[in-house]
């Protein structure tokens, strides 16, 4: 391949993620960092992230042409200078030296972080003209903002300072005294082809010192970081905003105010312009972080959890709304782009769609500092090639990587022993959407048959296909599968399969011609990024999708964007009358969405997921042997495992923990005994008969230890 590729980064930063463009503009792949080392927003340099990428679709890095990177809270370039000292004093891992983290020899452009999130839609809109309106936690320093672009002794860089100001152009606050720090909070953009032009910029100055937790960002005064704060205060977690929304709408049922209409202080008071936060509100809000700490009978605390999340939610819709209005009305703009963090809030989205008045709202399915890295590799295109023209059309959400016989056939000699596999159809590999044809969704009828006949049982089933979903909806390619017709799978999936809070709602993916019917006066949801309130006559028949105010946050379904996935939900359908399933991400609490069959199949095996449709293969538990079968059978254990025994000053174990495949487990000391005699050479009869000689231990007892280290995948049976 030559070299004309351009890549993409989110770099640094939370969420970091790649991007690659052909020299066409077409997407050749884009990677979350998190996907790869299954920690959730990961963060820091990006080596692995481009490795991975670059090894999914066989290219070279000696085939990009340009890098483009950005990180919203400090310059790229000076940090990279001085990262030899840094990773010799240990404060960066060796592989932030890597070639595929620094890219010696490539050219390399910086941008600023609102201007890299317009051009994240602006080459995609289904549009030509419009406003691009940014909100998030932080963006740039206004220093960093207002340094001269290229050729500054920092190297080349690009900020929306270049841009030409609109007719009516304004900052607010209108003046910054010099010495004032401040950073981007509210960003709005016209545009028109490819031409921006800055209409607004809104500040948020740093209240306290950087270099306290997450540089100060709690402490700011812009949407996405005051909602942050909320976040953080509930769940102990900045980014688990989506957990706020979704626990919003109890507020009628757990809230002080559920029995009546008590108003509520703000906590954000509009206008953007000149917002207010409500800071002693939020200071002396009371138990930072006990959401886990709340029992059935903690009525009270619960109560002022859930009041300050509906608190906040509603602020945020109504400062959003009265702005945009103004907006619109200002620049007399019909279309809207959404993009940053404040963009992920559905709830939000569903009522600009609905009431700001423009003609066609569109935001794409990476709104977050994820998609980041599309907007550099796009902006990178269009620099290279000034005569491309925009897409208008947005790419694919499935971006991510896709599985290949290697490495289904590795994930199953991994967990083979705990699983029972089936052959359930010959169609091979899932092509991309468009290369779905007819021959090939005939072909493979079988896995989607499968899938249907176990949806129609009230069973669940994690459907993994083709490449996978870029961003942080699963679009069907990495999903978790239901009916949405049995109230209790919400409980079920939440508790047993999620394992997560029993207040989070779930999605349903409706064919998008019957989704008017279901979900009236809606815009279409490709994306997942609307909620909106389901028909009541049809809310009491789906309500596993519908949440306890009434909504849903749909993802409408065409052909061509996935045919697979929607051959499937037909199907179900001509089984239900139900024109939808229940979608959610395959993956626990804690751990991003799934991404290899290996991934996959440990999840499955972690919950009580019913089974995995994994392309071409149905894969279910092997039962724990019973009976003769199980007397008569010869335990293996793990090769390799790790026992941490804690005794007390008899010499008697008080403590045992085991540590196998990433997981850490409490055991006892007769578990840890029967795993060290578990060698592949005597039956569980014969081990049965010596552990009762020797220490007396009751068959029962002895069986039940052996079915909890099966369940751990800490031994299995020849």
């Amino acid at each position: 391949m030559s070299a004309q590729l351009v890549l993409g980064l989110n770099q640094y930063t939370h969420s970091a993620s790649a991007c690659l463009l052909d020299a066409q503009g077409e997407m050749v792949g884009a990677l979350e960092k998190e996907r790869v080392t299954r920690r959730k927003h990961d963060g820091g340099d990006t080596a692995v992230v481009v490795e991975t990428l670059l090894a999914q679709h066989g290219v070279d890095i000696e085939d990009i042409e340009l890098v483009v990177a950005n990180n919203h809270l400090f310059r790229i370039r000076p940090f990279e200078e001085r990262l030899p000292f840094g990773c010799a004093l240990h404060q960066h891992p060796p592989s932030a030296l890597r070639e595929t983290n620094l890219f010696p020899g490539i050219a390399k452009h910086e941008l600023s972080h609102h201007l890299a999130h317009a051009w994240s839609v602006l080459p995609l809109a289904p549009f030509d003209e419009g406003l691009i309106v940014v909100a998030d936690g932080i963006g740039t320093t206004r220093a960093d903002l207002e340094k001269v672009s290229e050729g500054s002794e920092l190297g080349p860089y690009t900020s929306d300072i270049d841009l030409d100001k609109a007719a009516n152009f304004a900052q607010f606050p209108a003046h910054l005294p010099a010495h004032t720090t401040a950073r981007e909070s509210e960003t709005v953009y016209r545009f028109e082809g490819l031409r921006l032009e800055r209409v607004q910029k809104r500040w948020a100055k740093e209240r306290t010192p950087s270099f306290l937790y997450n540089y100060g960002f709690e402490d700011m005064e812009s949407l996405g970081a005051v909602y942050s704060r909320v976040s953080s205060h509930l769940f102990g977690d900045w980014n688990a905003c989506g957990k706020v929304m979704g626990l919003a709408p109890w507020q009628r049922h757990w809230g002080a105010t559920a029995q009546g209409d008590v108003p509520r202080e703000a906590i954000l008071r509009g206008p953007l312009e000149s917002l207010t936060v409500d800071w002693p509100a939020l200071t002396q809000a009371s138990q930072p972080n006990s959401w886990d700490q709340i029992h059935a009978n903690d009525a009270a605390l619960r109560s002022h959890y859930t009041e300050l999340a509906a608190r906040v939610q509603q602020d945020l819709e109504t400062v959003l709304l009265e702005w945009l209005i103004r907006l619109r009305k200002q620049t007399k703009s019909r279309n809207l782009c959404l993009a940053g963090g404040v963009a992920l809030n559905s709830t939000a989205n569903g009522r600009i769609a609905r009431e700001a008045g423009f003609d066609q709202v569109f935001i794409p399915p990476w709104p977050g500092d994820d998609g980041v890295s599309i907007g550099c590799a796009l902006f990178g295109h269009h620099a290279l090639r000034s005569e491309a023209q925009p897409r208008r059309t947005c790419f694919s959400p499935y971006q991510g990587g896709a599985a290949n016989n290697n490495a289904i056939e590795e994930a199953f000699d991994l967990y083979g022993p705990w699983l029972t596999i089936e052959t359930v159809d010959s169609a091979g590999m899932t092509p991309a959407p468009e290369a779905q044809s007819t021959d090939w969704l005939a072909a493979a009828q079988g896995r989607v048959q499968t899938a249907i006949d176990a949806l129609t049982q009230g069973k669940t089933v994690g459907w993994f296909q083709g490449r996978s979903e870029f961003g942080p909806r699963a679009l069907g390619n990495r999903s978790i599968l239901a009916t949405p017709t049995e109230a209790g799978m919400i409980d079920r999936i939440n508790s047993a399969i999620k394992k997560r809070e029993g207040f989070r709602p779930f999605a349903p993916t409706v064919l998008s011609e019957a989704a008017d019917e279901w979900f009236p006066e809606i815009t279409p949801s490709p994306a997942m990024s609307l909620t909106v309130g389901a028909d009541p006559d049809h809310a009491a028949h789906i309500p596993a999708v519908v949440h306890v105010d009434g909504s849903a946050r749909i993802q409408t379904l065409d052909e061509e964007v996935n045919p697979l996935y929607r051959l499937l939900i037909e199907g179900f359908s001509e089984h239900t009358g139900i024109p939808m399933v229940l979608n959610t991400s395959f993956n626990v609490k804690g751990e991003p969405i799934v991404e290899t069959p290996s991934d996959a199949l440990r999840h499955y095996l972690d919950s009580e997921l019913d089974l995995v449709v994994l392309e071409g293969w149905s894969v279910r538990r092997r039962a724990f042997p019973e009976g003769e079968a199980l007397a008569a059978a010869v335990p293996q254990h793990l090769p390799s495992f790790t026992a941490e025994v804690v005794s007390n000053a008899e010499g008697d174990a008080v403590r045992v923990s085991l540590l196998a495949h990433g997981d850490n487990m409490e055991a006892s000391q007769l578990e840890l005994g029967i795993l060290e005699a578990c060698a592949g050479k005597a039956s569980v009869a014969a081990l049965e008969t010596e552990f009762a000689a020797e220490f007396e231990v009751p068959v029962e007892e002895f069986r039940a230890s052996l079915a909890r280290l099966y369940r751990w995948r800490l031994i299995w049976f020849g």
